[in-house]
């Protein structure tokens, strides 16, 4: 059974993970180098940086099997230091109610959590368990195309190499990809049936705020002494998270050297998307001194990364319409059906594998459809759910 995944963030990385160790034969089509999607992490004077999400918790036992399971819970360390919500009355109390948090007393995982080498050592220790040649990076997909009487999928692609271009054969496709860029690749494939196109629209209503994280080096930002990072309770402040790497991951980085990640609220994102880096600068000078008092000195060095598709500001909910694309073999996954974090990406990709593998289970174990049967687009076969 073809199986083709569309994005290698850890939703569709997830998928591939469970769907190949059910007998499916997966391809992961990603558009650029890197797996993970925003668990990014970047290399800068040969400090490990995280510019995407920052760290990730574990509430689920699932969560916490898979990351065994996958080998990586060696390399998971704890936030070295507190983090601490701002605004705040009393500085001293903000940090003592800090450094006594955390996120699950009593859990195997209670804590905050980065890797050691960076956000990407999940993504990267995934694709180790189910092959690199399943996957298939810089390979844009243009559209898929469904055909009604064969029940396959057709999907154009196109990458810088030229060998990745045509087209690529499948029974099943999986929208592994932010809700926008989801809805954005179903209308670029129309016409589809009716279903999809339902869909579609349902994707395209999914809202999302965008991020700018900013990353430099600098003396004198040294300010709040034993924190690791401050973290805006309320949209008015226009820096949502600072933090000093040196303080939060110190055997990342030299001694004598500070690095700072700042990544900017919604709001102050959305004003300064695809605007000049100079502005972006002078903004965020004006943020560190109107919300933290804290002046910007000159940069060593700075870099920007802009996400326009950071957190889902609304969830999916209509589960009618995915069981009713599901019914052309199209799946969907993605952080957007549970709230935005790491662990969700991941139930989501798990739980498209699982619907996958109920629609496509044989009475002998394998998948694929029943001998003699019209397959999962057959009403009868359907399974509950």
């Amino acid at each position: 059974m073809d199986v083709a995944i569309i994005g290698a963030g850890l939703a569709g990385l997830t998928a591939a993970y469970f769907l190949t160790q059910q007998g499916f034969n997966c391809e992961l089509l990603e558009k650029s180098q890197a797996l993970g999607g925003r668990m990014a992490t970047r290399r800068h004077l040969d400090i490990v940086i995280d510019h995407g999400a920052q760290y990730f918790t574990v509430k689920t036992p699932a969560f916490g099997a898979f990351l065994r399971e996958v080998g990586v819970v060696e390399a998971m360390c704890p936030l070295a230091a507190p983090v601490v919500g701002y605004p705040f009355a009393n500085f001293a109390t903000a940090l003592a109610e800090a450094t006594r948090e955390t996120s699950d007393v009593g859990s195997e995982f209670p804590d905050r959590y980065i890797f050691r080498l960076g956000m990407t050592t999940l993504a990267k220790a995934i694709a180790r368990q189910i092959g690199e040649q399943r996957i298939v990076r810089q390979c844009f997909v243009e559209a898929i195309i469904w055909d009604s009487a064969t029940r396959h999928w057709t999907l154009q692609t196109r990458g810088d190499n030229t060998t990745l271009g045509g087209t690529r054969q499948a029974d099943c496709v999986v929208l592994a990809l932010p809700a926008p860029q989801a809805a954005q690749l179903l209308e670029r494939s129309q016409p589809l049936p009716a279903a999809i196109t339902a869909l579609q629209t349902a994707l395209k209503g999914i809202l999302y705020h965008p991020c700018l994280t900013v990353i430099w080096e600098a003396s004198g930002t040294g300010l709040y002494p034993g924190v690791g990072a401050l973290r805006a309770t309320t949209d008015t402040c226009a820096i949502g998270w600072l933090a000093w790497l040196n303080r939060l991951a110190p055997e990342r980085v030299p001694p004598g050297i500070d690095i700072n990640i700042a990544q900017l609220t919604p709001a102050a994102s959305q004003a300064l998307l695809d605007q000049p880096e100079g502005l972006v600068v002078q903004a965020l000078a004006t943020a560190l001194s109107t919300d933290l008092h804290i002046t910007l000195p000159t940069l060593r060095w700075l870099q920007i990364k802009q996400w326009r598709y950071a957190n889902p500001a609304t969830t999916f909910t209509d589960t009618s319409v995915l069981t009713a694309a599901a019914e052309f073999q199209l799946e969907a996954c993605g952080d957007y059906f549970l709230g935005g974090r790491v662990e969700a990406a991941f139930l989501s990709g798990l739980a498209a594998a699982e619907r996958l593998c109920r629609r496509w289970a044989r009475s002998d174990g394998s998948v694929g459809p029943q001998r003699g049967d019209p397959g999962p687009g057959s009403q009868s076969q359907m399974p509950p759910g």
